[in-house]
């Protein structure tokens, strides 16, 4: 929790209660320097007791404001995070919700806060201090300096792209394709049964290296979970296990012998957005709004219009 990013937001108008409420949230969960934001919409939309839509609307109109931006993604259990980061220097240029009285001035009630007294300040009088590199009580037990670290640490650490075993980097643009995380992500809210989402990845990676298209994939999956409904979750392969054995093959084959569109459903789903209806694309997903931006068949401001979130 930043105590600097949650005063300042505390005494700042945004212009609605939800937005209020939604960056009030992420700035307790931010570092000092408004990065470090990755709860998830979900989590935030429980803890706030609001709906996940309107936790979506706050955030999108905390973007729109330049008050939040996206600054990266973190792996989850589902596929990722968005992280997200405050712009304090855009907070402090909104309006104050209360005016600063005159006896709140510095200066104006005599005595203020003293700034810490630096060790060498004998001839040049107070000035603040830096942050001292030692440890603050003088420890002599310990035989290393202790170790500086940022106070509101996330800990995200970048993971190089050498980790993945040079048979599964794919060749585009030196091995790390940006896609691949969309691409997890579609193809676990699309499979059945939850998984290692490391393990995925390879597996998808691995595939997509070998000339598979992650579409063609992602279909199967889909199958597979129209084929597998009503079966335990027990009796249903894990998916890293499903794709080491290639087995979107296998549909893949039923799909052509059958002359099933896989597509029709987001054709379907697209024409319910570029409609405009709110009500009618109440039942659209945020899983099959992202496959259709991907696919170039709908654009980020039909879906504004028609409120779905991707």
């Amino acid at each position: 929790m930043s105590n600097v990013a949650a005063g300042l937001v505390q005494r700042r108008r945004t212009g609605g209660p939800s937005t209020k409420a939604v960056l009030t949230f992420m700035a307790t969960c931010a570092s000092d320097d408004g990065s470090g934001i990755w709860t998830s919409k979900t989590n935030m939309a429980a803890d706030l007791e609001m709906s996940k839509r309107t936790v979506q609307r706050a955030v999108q109109d905390l973007c729109d404001a330049g008050l939040v931006s996206e600054c990266g993604r973190k792996k989850c259990r589902n596929g990722y995070t968005v992280e997200y980061r405050i712009d304090l220097a855009a907070v402090e240029k909104l309006p104050l919700t209360r005016e600063e009285k005159a006896g709140n001035q510095p200066g104006s009630t005599g005595d203020t806060v003293t700034p810490v007294r630096s060790p060498d300040t004998t001839s040049r009088g107070d000035t603040l201090s830096p942050v001292t590199p030692c440890h603050p009580t003088g420890d002599t037990v310990t035989p290393q300096g202790v170790t500086q670290c940022h106070p509101n640490s996330t800990g995200i650490v970048p993971e190089s792209i050498a980790a993945v075993p040079a048979a599964q980097q794919l060749d585009m643009g030196g091995g790390d394709d940006p896609d691949i995380p969309d691409i997890v992500a579609r193809f676990l809210a699309a499979y059945p049964r939850a998984g290692d989402a490391g393990k995925v990845e390879a597996g998808l990676r691995a595939a997509i290296a070998s000339g598979v298209d992650p579409e063609t994939v992602i279909a199967a999956a889909r199958a597979h979970a129209h084929e597998q409904k009503g079966n335990a979750q027990r009796y249903i392969a894990y998916p890293e296990n499903w794709l080491d054995r290639r087995g979107w093959e296998r549909h893949t084959a039923r799909l052509q012998n059958t002359g099933h569109d896989p597509d029709a459903r987001l054709r379907s789903a697209a024409e319910l957005i570029e409609s405009g209806n709110p009500a009618l694309c109440r039942h659209v997903t945020a899983v099959t709004a992202r496959e259709l931006l991907h696919r170039g068949m709908v654009t980020a401001e039909q879906c504004r219009a028609a409120e779905v979130q991707p």
